[in-house]
């Protein structure tokens, strides 16, 4: 039976409460986010997901837009808010109590008002009665010729989401990050990518999650980047 003794620790020396706290390392670094640190002090710290950062970077250098799919607490979005290159930034999340974080924490960080332009909604195809909860990537009315940036967090619908997007994704400039959550998925949004013209590139967990993993929703959860072929 594995010992309790470092999340005791934790629970005496790290505070408790939400608050706005900056963050301090990382790609986020001087961002303001409403955490609680008891839960997320790697988000705190930098070293949420930070694996993905260069590949971020790298595609923030030459975006003019970006989409934050499954925006959440919407540090991404309000990285990239904060590019001058960046001309749009679209952030979808439909849990209401995320949206509502999002929305705090761009208040907290002087984004102004329509700077990011929030859906609470599912992105995706929808069938039947709830296609009205949902929106697809090709009703943003992003300009194809213009290069930009998707970012993809759905917890398993992933695929549905890069479906949602056939014309943008095949025919436009988009580099892309999706997170998958089992095999199949990942080999099923590398299959498509790769059949519209997709180089895809898995970014691997860092030796050291052995010691000081994340909370993840599932076994398998990783990375891809996926960038048009030249």
């Amino acid at each position: 039976m594995k010992s309790g003794l470092p999340s005791k620790l934790k629970a005496i020396l790290v505070p408790s409460g939400r608050e706005a706290r900056t963050i301090k390392f990382g790609l986020y670094k001087g961002i303001k986010l409403d955490l609680d640190l008891q839960n997320q002090s790697q988000v705190y710290l930098g070293l949420s997901e930070c694996e993905t950062n260069s590949a971020i970077r790298r595609a923030a250098s030459r975006a003019e837009w970006h989409v934050d799919v499954g925006a959440a607490k919407g540090e991404m979005s309000i990285y990239f808010s904060r590019l001058a290159n960046i001309k749009r930034v679209v952030a979808a999340e439909p849990n209401p109590e995320e949206a509502a974080t999002l929305r705090k924490n761009l208040t907290i960080n002087g984004v102004v008002h329509g700077r990011v332009e929030l859906y609470e909604k599912l992105v995706g195809i929808g069938t039947g009665e709830n296609v009205g909860d949902y929106i697809q990537l090709d009703e943003l009315n992003i300009p194809l010729s213009e290069r930009g940036f998707i970012k993809i967090d759905v917890d398993g619908f992933e695929l549905d989401v890069l479906r949602s997007g056939r014309r943008l994704l095949s025919k436009g400039q988009a580099d892309l990050l999706v997170e998958t959550h089992s095999v199949q998925l990942e080999n099923d949004c590398m299959a498509y990518l790769t059949n519209i013209g997709y180089f895809c590139e898995i970014i691997k967990n860092a030796w050291w999650r052995t010691f000081l993993p994340e909370q993840r929703p599932s076994a398998q959860c990783r990375w891809l980047f996926a960038e048009r072929r030249a």
